[in-house]
């Protein structure tokens, strides 16, 4: 793994990017990310799978959905292919852990986690990937900028400056373009997604548009829901969204997909059970939601502790 020269070159960088709106930077990566270590020095058929949270802790469930498979199209009879060759969505070859950053050094709660040891338990989930599955590419990275559209373009945009993917490139082909992006998120994030409050007056289905489309008019994003709860209402919620007017056609060219079941029990686990198993003390119950390594560190920092 490439990573920081320093605890201070790290907390320099977090800094940096916490106080300057639209940046972004890998924190630590595998050698040319993201090409997969075992993959030749191309960049085709790379396919990256982005979760963007705050890790306060990161938790199983952050695990699970970080590590997920990309998951079917919703309608495959009327969804249109991905760009693997036999026709078939190519699956995840790369990973990205994401950090956001809008000025949090300003916002932190007394006991919570600071940003460098969120990266660093960003971190712990790395190196055990990287060492469970060694044919992965993976990348802890930073952004500040509150919108999907936004940091679709933003890591768009610097991946077009890595010299690496330059290779097996068209000469009028920007690099990284014919690289896949997906970014993982919740139901409530599925429903801010589409809702226009949270974008400019009468811009959202333009905004959306640009998320959606290819290169170099787009993004060319995907947007996987985890499923969280088995009960009517939560399919209902689900299919309210995924039949809108504007949305139905991304889902049926499979930019849109679901992923789970709802029987994964993600919603039982969260950031705010694991602070408050902290507060009572209760460590079994700690690791149980965090796991071993990010339990250890944990309680080795002192974190959550009232």
């Amino acid at each position: 793994m490439t990573s920081p020269s320093s605890p201070a070159h790290l907390q320099e960088t977090i800094h940096r990017i916490s106080t300057s709106p639209g940046s972004f930077a890998i924190l630590s990566s595998t050698p040319n990310w993201p090409i997969p270590p075992t993959a030749s020095s191309s960049s085709s058929d790379i396919h990256i799978s982005i979760l963007d949270s705050s890790f306060n802790p990161p938790t199983t469930a952050h695990q699970s959905i970080a590590f997920s498979t990309f998951p079917p199209p919703i309608a495959s009879s009327s969804s249109s292919p991905s760009k693997g060759n036999d026709g078939t969505p190519r699956p995840y070859t790369s990973r990205l852990l994401l950090f956001s950053a809008r000025n949090v050094e300003k916002t932190l709660k007394s006991t919570d986690a600071t940003p460098h040891q969120r990266i660093e338990m960003m971190s712990i989930l790395s190196s055990i990937r990287r060492r469970t599955n060694p044919e992965e590419g993976i990348a802890v990275g930073v952004i500040n900028e509150p919108t999907f559209v936004g940091k679709a373009s933003i890591i768009r945009q610097y991946l077009s400056t890595l010299p690496h993917l330059k290779q097996n490139q068209n000469e009028d082909q920007r690099p990284g373009n014919n690289v896949d992006l997906t970014f993982l998120v919740g139901t409530d994030t599925l429903i801010r997604f589409f809702d226009p409050r949270f974008y400019p007056p009468n811009e959202m289905h333009q905004k959306i548009q640009e998320y959606f489309s290819n290169p170099p008019n787009g993004s060319g994003a995907y947007l996987v829901s985890a499923r969280r709860g088995t009960e009517e209402e939560d399919r209902a919620i689900e299919s309210e969204i995924l039949c809108r007017d504007g949305v139905k056609d991304w889902v049926d060219r499979g930019k849109v997909r679901l992923l789970g079941s709802g029987e994964e029990g993600w919603e039982e686990v969260s950031s705010t059970k694991v602070r408050e198993a902290v507060g009572r003390g209760d460590w079994l119950r700690v690791e149980e939601l965090v796991g071993k390594d990010v339990g250890g560190y944990i309680r080795r920092e002192g974190l959550y502790v009232n």
